[in-house]
């Protein structure tokens, strides 16, 4: 506007509105270097890891490979029983979290499981899409609702990573026992020192993860976010903040309310774990090796280490590579390196396997998880061939 004197008096309006524009510009350019930090960081990491690949087997005779896994005969398929076993300990974890009554039966948490873990595994960042898809198909296939759903898939996801971090610790254990060269390789010394340290990592990674059993710790997370000046962020969780309330009471008080159930779904996580060890015993000795439990624990150990620091390779592809390659000829297996090819391949291959049954779980149906959910309702399809089980 122009005043008397033939000035030009600013609308406070249109200033806000410029500064903000203008705030908006520069965290847009903060948010595209991060990107690009992000992803040079990740090429980079990609690049050692095939480095790394190219060392172990730029010189291998694909022939030894071959003969070692034709040796197997007609008994390669029963690599296919130890992960069946897995997925069906961690459908029992699952329904020791369900408050809902009746609880699903296993036979439906087993088919969700097994085809959003083919998700998982199969696209670039699958946890993302997979755990999310986990509730929407427990309300559409057993009528569950969404709070139910999503807190006992927090609850179990929980329960499953602290019974990886005592599977790890418990790799790590073992190997600085029975083979203390080998975790001097793997960054870590033997005696008093080493075990405290193990020990403290492990206490400190549980108690990361039970943060959620302890308190309103989303709540508190939602609150903090809410300090960020964004209008749509603070509009998005004013209006999602009663959910997360229901939400954080739900898994906060689990441990609490249903303690016999929680342990239960604990132990189920422990034994998923380890009958992931008695997947990699049964392929070492097929393939003809002689492993030892420390050994495979170990394997499967640092691999899972590896999955987590790699979650954006789909099922952590090259870097669970490295992970065993390292250890196979760190445990002074013979032929090591034609062992690990061999290895790997059967693993790759078993993975393969469950992927595209996981993928016909979805077929099987009637859903396509790629397509935008349409709005969902508390009634459970009656037609779904799930509901069978």
């Amino acid at each position: 506007m122009v005043g008397g004197g033939g000035s030009v008096r600013r609308n406070p309006a249109e200033d806000r509105r410029g500064g903000a524009n203008q705030q908006e510009k520069r965290m847009g350019g903060k948010r595209g270097w991060a990107r690009l930090a992000k992803v040079v960081l990740r090429l980079a990491l990609v690049g050692g890891l095939a480095a790394l690949l190219w060392h172990y087997f730029s010189g291998l005779d694909l022939s030894t490979v071959a003969a070692r896994i034709s040796g197997t005969g007609f008994l390669l398929p029963i690599i296919l029983i130890p992960y069946a076993l897995v997925f069906l300990a961690e459908s029992f974890a699952w329904r020791l979290t369900i408050r809902h009554t009746p609880r699903p039966g296993v036979g439906r948490l087993y088919l969700i499981r097994m085809a959003t873990d083919a998700i998982m595994y199969s696209i670039p960042g699958g946890v993302a899409v997979a755990e999310p898809m986990r509730p929407v198909l427990l309300q559409r296939q057993c009528g569950i609702n969404l709070t139910e759903g999503i807190g006992s898939c927090i609850i179990t996801k929980i329960n499953i990573a602290v019974a990886q971090a005592l599977f790890v610790f418990l790799g790590f254990i073992l190997v600085m026992a029975f083979y203390p060269g080998v975790s001097h390789q793997l960054g870590v010394e033997g005696g008093p020192a080493g075990y405290l340290l193990v020990g403290i990592v492990a206490v400190c990674a549980i108690g990361v993860l039970t943060l959620p059993f302890s308190g309103p710790r989303l709540t508190q997370l939602i609150r903090l976010l809410s300090r960020i000046p964004l209008a749509p962020l603070r509009k998005l969780i004013a209006k999602s903040e009663p959910v997360i309330g229901r939400l954080d009471s739900h898994v906060g008080r689990f441990a609490r309310d249903h303690t016999q159930r929680f342990i239960g779904s604990l132990l189920f996580g422990f034994a998923a774990w380890l009958l992931v060890g008695v997947e990699s015993y049964l392929i070492l000795k097929l393939l003809g090796a002689d492993p030892t439990l420390t050994q495979v624990i170990a394997l499967e150990a640092v691999a899972s280490i590896m999955r987590i620091l790699f979650f954006f390779i789909p099922s952590g592809l090259g870097a669970t590579e490295v992970g065993f390659v390292t250890l196979l000829v760190a445990f002074g297996f013979p032929d090591a390196i034609p062992l690990a090819a061999a290895y790997i391949a059967v693993k790759r291959l078993k993975e393969a396997g469950w992927v595209v049954l996981g993928y016909s779980v979805f077929w099987f149906v009637g859903l396509n998880p790629f397509r935008r959910a349409r709005p969902l309702t508390s009634e459970m399809p009656a037609t779904s061939p799930v509901t069978a089980l």
